[in-house]
């Protein structure tokens, strides 16, 4: 990898930047952004390659690990993050699909790019493929990896529509079309009841169902460049909910290693389905406890994801240094990387 010094890098995470400036700040949100910039910023400055830009909500204090952090205002963020993507050479977003906010600000970074400045992330297919529940699905299913099927909120406010075998599902999941994690996420004990919920406030326009699958919740970390894929760690996520909500309270870097040889493969068949993916990506799937021959990927994240925080105690090595030389280096190749358990809490 060959990065001239002291490269400007701006790091955007959406949450800490100010993208959420003009309403309430929930606390989660902001202590698992603050531990992905942070860890981020950490890798970044351990390199002394670069002049580190960032930005904070004026409501946040600066990151000190940052050369420079820019103030948003209310309603200042896009102004701001548009200005000082102007003033970069690199750029590295951290931002959630919820709303659509990564596809958006991944657009300004392609047509930033075009002006030379280097968009550190996905081609637009992958990023809309991560941001789209429904397109997910679909780009999983042609792909034959198991996943779950999806039924759009509309359709099932339809008299006459049917859902397949909905009689045998014991119970449903309601989730936003495009959120992130846990974000929205709601379990019923009937589609009746799903319906009945997504009825209210037209929630059926931006809400779809799902059947929910028992069994363990997991996820993995992977590179991805042209079409290939490699395995960084096989994750255990610890997911509570009470009877409607559930809740990321921690992930276990690396608890889930004895699935690593299933994972790779399911890893290569993302890579190869997502041929303009690039840099890091993370994957959720659901281990079906009663039929372990089945692991369901329900979600496709083209960007760092809370994992990051625990890589690299876990790898023994640097990951922002990795997933710059994957997304700079033509003839990239993994070094040998330790694969230890690392817990992080939330």
């Amino acid at each position: 990898m060959i990065i001239e010094s002291f490269k400007k890098i701006l790091v955007c995470e959406f949450i800490t930047s100010g993208g959420l400036s003009a309403e309430a700040l929930p606390e989660s949100l902001v202590n698992e952004g603050s531990l992905m910039r942070d860890a981020l910023l950490n890798h970044l400055a351990e390199m002394s390659q670069f002049e580190i830009v960032t930005l904070h909500d004026a409501r946040l204090a600066p990151s000190p690990l940052a050369n420079h952090s820019i103030e948003v205002g209310t309603g200042q963020f896009y102004h701001v993050f548009s200005e000082a993507l102007a003033t970069v050479e690199l750029v590295w977003l951290i931002a959630p699909e919820t709303n659509g906010v990564l596809l958006e600000l991944s657009e300004l970074c392609y047509a930033r790019h075009e002006k030379g400045t280097l968009f550190l992330g996905c081609g637009f297919d992958s990023m809309l493929i991560g941001t789209s529940k429904t397109l997910c699905c679909e780009a999983l299913q042609q792909a034959n990896i198991y996943t779950l099927p999806v039924y759009a909120g509309e359709d099932l406010m339809q008299d006459k529509y049917q859902v397949p075998n909905a009689q045998d599902i014991k119970q449903w999941v309601a989730k936003p079309e495009d959120g992130a994690g846990c974000e929205g996420v709601r379990l019923f004990a009937s589609l009746d009841d799903l319906k009945v919920w997504i009825a209210q406030d037209e929630r059926y326009l931006s809400y779809l169902a799902q059947p929910y699958q028992a069994g363990v919740a997991a996820s993995f970390s992977m590179l991805c460049r042209n079409g290939k894929a490699w395995l960084l760690s096989c994750n255990e996520q610890h997911i509570e909910h009470d009877g409607c909500h559930f809740k990321l309270t921690g992930i276990t870097i690396n608890g889930m290693s004895t699935y690593w040889q299933r994972f790779e493969t399911i890893a290569r068949k993302v890579a190869k389905m997502l041929p303009d993916a690039l840099g890091y990506i993370g994957v959720d799937v659901i281990i079906d406890t009663d039929n372990e021959s089945k692991i369901y990927v329900v979600e496709i994240n083209p960007r760092l994801t809370t994992s990051y925080v625990g890589l690299e105690q876990a790898l023994d090595y640097n990951p922002a240094k990795l997933i710059l030389d994957c997304v700079l280096n033509d003839k990239f190749f993994v070094p040998n990387l330790a694969k230890k358990q690392v817990d992080i809490k939330l």
